[in-house]
């Protein structure tokens, strides 16, 4: 009996903690559905009623309240205004200001979502703004936007020194992507503001912007849309290499140096007349804006990203391929190319 009786107490407890097993795990829990990244901005229009408007002006804001996988960088009211761009200037734009805008808001947004985390890593990252070879076209070459640590702070394009911004809050997760908030308005960038905002180009740009190459400056600014400049950029390592190289060179001798490093196109790595394109069959001879009696061109070897200078004895890597501006496009390379001079 003293058995049985153990045997039915332990029934019953075994019943009790099954019924409250069930109940706990069939019990439904609350879960607090992602906004999507129009939806954040409008639960916030202290801070963002300018982007909302802006949004709504280029007719953007659908894009961004659907499903999809973004990456926004939403600058602030405080960082329109500081653009001088308002809720009033917007309900006031002609279509030209609109389709101006509808770009430059296009440059703020990416076509996945991406942590800051990931930004950096990648370092470069196309935007859905585009190189405009005429002031109405409706697509082109994606721009390039580029991200790095300074101090701590994780910056797009350089800064707001640069045309572009600090993340000031970041990773807002959205049922539709990812928010990075921002202190400044992305300006759209040219060669010369890829090339300040990169640390590792800070030697080229101190000799394009000395005094003595006010020429070759003009060259990278006086380039448009409709007819833009390829930079084959060394980096500082390539500098450093070439120091011997340099040393001693006449200013002109510099300009022309620099010169060979031109190219008036938008050469893009994945084009029809690409170094890397499928459908070419030969190297890619480049002609430079170095004007000269002796050969001015290099040659990009076929099938890769390797660069032959007309001397024969520089074979310079492009490390970084396609930063785009709306100018033209920085391949960042490994040497400086030598011309004859």
């Amino acid at each position: 009996m003293k058995i049985k009786n153990q045997i039915l107490s332990f029934i019953a407890i075994l019943a009790v903690a099954l019924t409250t097993f069930s109940c706990t795990s069939d019990s439904p829990k609350e879960v607090t559905p992602l906004k999507s990244i129009l939806a954040i901005a409008q639960a916030d229009p202290a801070n963002f009623s300018i982007l909302l408007d802006a949004l709504k002006k280029t007719s953007l804001d659908a894009t961004l309240g659907n499903a999809g996988s973004y990456t926004v960088f939403a600058p602030t009211n405080a960082a329109f205004t500081a653009a001088g761009i308002t809720s009033a200037s917007i309900a006031l734009m002609t279509p030209a200001q609109v389709a101006d805008l509808k770009v430059t808001l296009q440059n703020h947004v990416i076509g996945v979502g991406t942590r800051a985390n990931d930004l950096l890593t990648a370092g470069y990252t196309r935007t859905f703004g585009f190189l405009r070879a005429t002031s109405t076209a409706t697509s082109g070459a994606n721009l390039s936007v580029f991200a790095n640590t300074v101090g701590g702070n994780v910056l797009l394009n350089g800064g707001t020194a640069n045309g572009g911004a600090k993340v000031v809050t970041a990773d807002i997760q959205a049922s539709n992507g990812i928010l990075h908030v921002i202190d400044g308005v992305l300006k759209l960038p040219t060669i010369v503001d890829h090339i300040k905002a990169n640390p590792s180009l800070s030697s080229l740009l101190g000799v394009v912007t000395s005094s003595a190459q006010a020429g070759v400056l003009t060259d990278l600014t006086a380039a448009t849309g409709s007819v833009p400049v390829t930079v084959y950029a060394p980096n500082n390592d390539a500098f450093t290499t070439a120091s011997t190289y340099l040393t001693g060179r006449t200013d002109a001798q510099v300009t022309n140096i620099l010169r060979y490093h031109l190219e008036k196109s938008n050469r893009l790595s994945s084009s029809a007349t690409s170094f890397t394109s499928s459908s070419a069959t030969a190297d890619v001879s480049v002609t430079t804006l170095y004007k000269a009696p002796a050969d001015t061109k290099f040659t990009i070897l076929l099938g890769t990203v390797k660069i032959k200078d007309v001397i024969g004895t520089t074979n310079a890597n492009i490390k970084i391929t396609n930063i785009q501006g709306t100018n033209g496009v920085v391949q960042v390379i490994d040497k400086v190319l030598q011309p004859f001079l």
